[in-house]
C-alpha cells in the first residue's frame, strides 16, 4: 500500500493534516517479521492453515495470491511444501482420513510431476495441499494431522505468526 500526502483544495488543511499523520503512522510501523523469523514454538496462520509450530519447525513464506499462497515447513519430520487455498474446491482423490470436528478430511497420496502430494479439505471452501519429493513418512503424516484451515474472511483466533494478503 501507498500513502501520498497531497492538497486538495486551500479548504483541505484538515484532509493535510490527516493525510501527514497517516504518513508518520505508516513510516513508525514495525518491519514485516522476515521469513527466518517464523519459528516455533507459536501458531502460525497461513492462508488458509493454522499449525500450532513446535520448537524447532521453521515456516519460510514463499508466494502469495488472492486467495491462497505457498510456504516451507520444516521441522524433525524434514520438509514439506505447502499450499494454502482459502477459497476451494474438494481436492480430486479419495478421502482415507474423515473430517472430524475442527480436522479437515485428508486425502490419500499421490504422486504428480515427480513429487508426492497430499490434500487436506475442511468441507466447504478450506484446503491445504502439502507436497514431498519422497513418499510421506508417518512422521509427516502426524504433522498433517495438527492442521487446521480456515476460510477467506474467517479470522483464525491466537495467531502469533500470520500471513496477510496485501495490496503495493
Amino acid at each position: 500500500m501507498v500513502a501520498q500526502a497531497s492538497n486538495i483544495s486551500s479548504k483541505g488543511s484538515g484532509m493535510k493534516l490527516l493525510s501527514i499523520g497517516f504518513l508518520a503512522l505508516v513510516a513508525a510501523a514495525p518491519e514485516p517479521a522476515k521469513a527466518s523469523e517464523i519459528e516455533g514454538p507459536a501458531r502460525f496462520c497461513g492462508y488458509s492453515p493454522i499449525i500450532d509450530l513446535l520448537h524447532g519447525e521453521k515456516v519460510t513464506t514463499l508466494d502469495g495470491g488472492i486467495h491462497g499462497g505457498s510456504f516451507r515447513w520444516e521441522g524433525s519430520f524434514g520438509e514439506m511444501h505447502v499450499y494454502g487455498i482459502g477459497w476451494a474446491r474438494r481436492p480430486d482423490g479419495r478421502i482415507i482420513k474423515a473430517a472430524a470436528a475442527d480436522n479437515p478430511a485428508r486425502f490419500g497420496q499421490r504422486k504428480t510431476n515427480r513429487r508426492y502430494r497430499i490434500a487436506i479439505w475442511n468441507g466447504s471452501h478450506a484446503a491445504a495441499y502439502f507436497e514431498s519429493s519422497r513418499p510421506f513418512t508417518v512422521s509427516q503424516l502426524k504433522a498433517i494431522d495438527r492442521v487446521r484451515l480456515y476460510e477467506e474472511e474467517q479470522a483464525p483466533a491466537d495467531c502469533s505468526l500470520r500471513t496477510v494478503f496485501v495490496v503495493e
